[in-house]
């Protein structure tokens, strides 16, 4: 018995030694902003030809938690050259409102130093693994809002596709980094879980796959990426370049460009968009601190013909310690021949329906933020 028992415990002692914890990380980003809204009617008459007007505007002054996060993540080996890799990472509300323990990163991988890694879960999409050139904070870190609301009379800032948060049902594989080969590829397959795929409804969605090459060397980073039905139900291709100008100067720049093209399935016209971007290290300050200059120029915005937007922002952040970073922005954004929603009417059997007109946004946005690592 004092045998089996004196087993069993050298057993849970190996076991304890040899399990490495997850680590704890998060941050919390909380923002305050300004913003002015407008909405400008084009439509000058109803079916009856009475005369009347959609346009509507506003301001506010909103409290934002900007992707806050708490999760765990670590890894744990299994051979000499295989690790085991997870994490589970959550969104966290810290303004309050209800979108605390949304998922995030949540998957289980393997990492080995000769084949790469292999993730299974959610994670980023190939689309997203090559956006190094949108520098924008807070409010307008807003790739991705390609519509108004169809139900609420709202102004948004309007801009072109951008991946989801996460890819759920997915796997996907990320090439290893061998020296004097600065190219990296990655591959996604994402699984849409529905078996009413050929059914002819509008609204079935198909297994989605993507991949992207990116190639690395003295200060330029040039990326490739195409999906379909991942991002959005049809094809996107984006290409990123960005080159850190340091490295043959001592001005400390960093220039960054973006074209893409969204192909909506139930769409006849291409989305198509591009980012140009500039960030500029400050070095007269005793810790980090930089500005930046971003344009993004969206055409028939989610697929409408001359559905059209601009958006211009400048801000700049500030590292207090290594772990607390202050930001500050403005910028504006107009887009045209948008539709929204301008009110609702009662129709003959008493319901109250929601009014659509096509116009011209304008949206000012002024604000700054806090932001906490850990």
């Amino acid at each position: 018995m004092k045998k089996t028992l004196s087993t069993l415990a050298i057993t849970c002692l190996s076991v304890s030694a040899a399990f490495a914890e997850p680590t704890l990380s998060g941050r919390i980003f909380i923002i305050g902003n300004y913003v002015d809204g407008e909405f400008k009617d084009s439509n000058a008459n109803d079916d009856n030809g009475i005369r009347r007007n959609g346009d509507f505007d506003g301001d506010t002054f909103e409290i934002e938690s900007h992707k806050s996060s708490i999760g765990l993540e670590g890894s744990e080996p299994i051979t000499a050259k295989t690790d085991v890799i997870y994490e589970l990472e959550y969104d966290i509300g810290v303004d309050g409102e209800s979108r605390t323990f949304e998922s995030r990163s949540t998957y289980l991988g393997l990492a080995n130093d000769n084949y790469g890694e292999l993730r299974v879960g959610k994670y980023f999409s190939p689309i997203d693994m090559i956006n190094n050139v949108a520098v924008t904070q807070g409010f307008w870190d807003n790739l991705g809002t390609t519509a108004l609301s169809e139900d609420t009379r709202a102004v948004q800032a309007l801009n072109m596709a951008d991946a989801p948060p996460r890819v759920s049902n997915s796997v996907s594989w990320v090439s290893p980094k061998f020296d004097n080969l600065p190219i990296e590829v990655a591959f996604m397959y994402a699984a849409s879980e529905d078996f009413s795929n050929g059914s002819g409804d509008e609204n079935d969605t198909d297994n989605g796959y993507g991949s992207y090459l990116t190639y690395e060397q003295s200060g330029l980073v040039a990326s490739l990426a195409y999906d379909k039905d991942i991002d959005i139900i049809g094809d996107l291709i984006r290409g990123t370049v960005t080159y850190d100008m340091s490295d043959i100067t001592d001005v400390p720049v960093t220039l960054g460009a973006l074209y893409q093209q969204a192909d909506y399935d139930n769409r006849s016209d291409k989305e198509k968009g591009f980012v140009i971007s500039a960030s500029l290290q400050l070095n007269n300050f005793s810790r980090p601190a930089s500005i930046y200059v971003q344009y993004n120029n969206a055409a028939n915005l989610d697929g409408r013909k001359d559905a059209d937007s601009d958006q211009f922002v400048i801000g700049g952040q500030y590292d207090i310690t290594d772990n607390i970073i202050a930001h500050a922005y403005a910028g504006i954004n107009k887009a045209d021949n948008i539709q929204g929603v301008s009110g609702t009417a009662i129709d003959d059997t008493d319901s109250d329906n929601v009014v659509f007109s096509s116009g011209d946004t304008e949206l000012i946005a002024i604000g700054g933020g806090l932001q906490y690592y850990f």
